[in-house]
């Protein structure tokens, strides 16, 4: 068995492979962020980012130069970009591999025992095996953090110009990708190192003057981007509106305080599952090593201040979770702590089971008692049938298969690596479940076409409700696409008999049968010709309710 997951880290990468070659672009934020980079890429100015023509703040431009440069290694394709992801999340489980060795070097081989277990633990996390390929923000901005971090551990080593170089840097990277709450995510660490260093405590004046001096530095740089880019006006609106609002009073996710306590637990399986240890060993590590200090230091200070804060989501917590794999790695040093896989293989045996009679049960969820009440209307809709009837019952059994492996396996299921892969494997064939049922309704290229088409024959198309950037990069759009809301819908149609009308929403319920009808996820494209729109029955206005937000992640 030690010898089937030697290499670990080879196995994560070609498991997640796969998926980064295969899974098409997520609506609505991957397919927005690939606009963004597409319009990026045709634009003359590298600094100051455009989503539809409009400026776009909501984030930083590190990861959509990334994209650009992902597509002039390989061409403009989504899987070159979510290669390039994974490459950056397997990067970050070497850094904090390392981070964990070097935090204290003089534990030897013991330590080099605790930075493997702990690179498992953050690797087998199921929500960072989801992500790892994502085209988010998150993945890069935990690098950065892992980079910021390392600073700090040469801070504690006295190696202060190096430190203060790699912390900036980090800092800086973290800062261009989204903003400022990387100062969050890594700034914290620094402030609390006296509880945790040493060093830090020994010469503390010495210590904050490093991290004020690697702070002021990256905030430094974050102010040269935004002014050179975009103006005073431009911070105001990245530092202000789209950070300090977004904490305070969000105009998108908000969620009450108590809400990443009930995500976190389901974010970290197989672990919170699978680990088993006393009490004594989660409470005395709280005050024991420099490791499990700043493992602290890390999580709870950020996560207390990001369930405070007004729009969450689950991704933002992305950068924390190898300080908690870290804290995890130290509770399995107690003697009577232990890996126990059993509870998540019979999970997994379920979700594959499930899996395998999704094409059944989208047939018969009304006759099923215990399914036909958490259906909406007792039954599946025709487009939720679709999907469900074509998931193949293939990628169920293989999740099924890995529960049995674990379960009848007489080591497998008492090993970390192996409950770990096992995981990662499980989320792989999760997303490539979502890949092989849903990834056909997903191309949205021929309407996108179309769009094109429309505008280079100067004929009038515009989108009902704001559309995203969905069609931008996959119908290479080179002038912005109109978006106009259900009030201006009749006005527009009138001063443009000869146009036609896109929307993916159905919510507004236009009483005039579209053209055309292209599935799109669990429901439609829809395509109506405006004079159409003009000459059949209208509906009227039903006021803000009715249009579409343009809220980030």
């Amino acid at each position: 068995m030690n010898k089937l997951f030697a290499d670990w880290r080879l196995h994560w990468f070609l498991i997640l492979l796969p998926v980064a070659l295969f899974l098409p672009a997520l609506p609505i934020d991957e397919t927005r962020y690939l606009s963004v980079a597409w319009e990026l890429r045709n634009s003359p100015d590298w600094l100051l980012l455009h989503l539809n023509g409009e400026l776009y703040s909501h984030k930083g431009p590190l990861l959509f130069w990334l994209i650009n440069i992902a597509w002039t290694a390989a061409g403009l394709n989504v899987w070159i970009v979510r290669l390039g992801m994974l490459v950056v999340s397997l990067v970050s489980l070497l850094m904090f591999e390392r981070l964990v060795r070097r935090l204290d070097p003089a534990d030897g081989a013991a330590n080099g025992r605790l930075a493997t277990r702990a690179a498992q633990i953050f690797a087998g996390m199921m929500f960072f095996a989801v992500f790892a390929s994502a085209i988010m923000f998150d993945v890069v901005l935990a690098a950065c953090v892992l980079l910021a971090l390392h600073g700090l551990i040469d801070f504690d080593e006295r190696r202060w110009g190096r430190g203060i170089a790699i912390f900036a840097a980090g800092l800086s990277l973290g800062l261009l990708n989204k903003g400022p709450v990387m100062l969050l995510d890594a700034g914290l660490v620094g402030l609390l190192g006296p509880w945790w260093s040493a060093t830090a405590r020994g010469a503390p004046l010495r210590w904050y003057a490093a991290v004020f001096a690697g702070v002021l530095a990256s905030v430094g740089v974050g102010l040269v981007y935004m002014v050179s880019a975009g103006g005073w006006s431009y911070v105001n609106d990245v530092v202000f509106h789209q950070t300090a609002e977004r904490m305070t009073q969000s105009f998108a996710h908000a969620r009450p305080i108590w809400w990443y306590f009930m995500v976190l637990p389901f974010m970290i399986l197989p672990w919170t599952l699978s680990l088993r240890a006393p009490w004594r060993a989660w409470r005395d590590n709280l005050a024991g090593s420099k490791a499990a200090r700043f493992a602290v230091a890390w999580f709870v200070p950020a996560f207390v201040l990001f369930c405070f804060a007004s729009g969450k989501q689950p991704h933002y917590l992305l950068p924390l979770l190898p300080g908690l794999a870290l804290y995890f790695a130290l509770v399995l040093r107690d003697d009577a702590a232990r890996v126990r896989g059993r509870l998540f293989a019979v999970l997994l045996g379920l979700v594959g089971v499930f899996l395998c009679a999704a094409p059944w049960l989208a047939q018969h969820a009304a006759s099923v008692p215990g399914l036909r009440g958490l259906v909406h209307g007792g039954s599946f809709s025709a487009d939720e049938q679709a999907v469900l009837g074509g998931i193949w019952p293939l990628w169920g059994a293989l999740i099924a298969a890995l529960g049995v492996f674990l379960l009848v396996h007489r080591r497998a299921y008492r090993q970390l690596v192996a409950v770990a892969l096992a995981s990662v494997a499980a989320a792989a064939l999760g997303m490539l479940t979502i890949a092989q049922a849903v990834g056909p309704t997903l191309d949205v290229s021929a309407t996108a076409n179309r769009i094109r088409a429309a505008q280079q024959a100067g004929k009038p198309i515009v989108h009902l409700g704001w559309h995203h950037g969905l069609f931008e990069f996959p119908g290479r759009l080179k002038q912005p696409f109109e978006a106009i809301n259900l009030g201006q819908l009749y006005t527009w149609c009138a001063a443009h008999p000869d146009g036609e009308v896109v929307t993916f929403y159905t919510k507004y319920g236009v009483p005039v049968k579209p053209e055309t009808e292209v599935p799109w996820r669990l429901g439609r494209i829809l395509i109506w010709r405006a004079a159409d729109l003009c000459s059949g029955p209208r509906i009227a206005p039903q006021g803000k309710a009715e249009e579409e937000t343009r809220s980030e992640d």
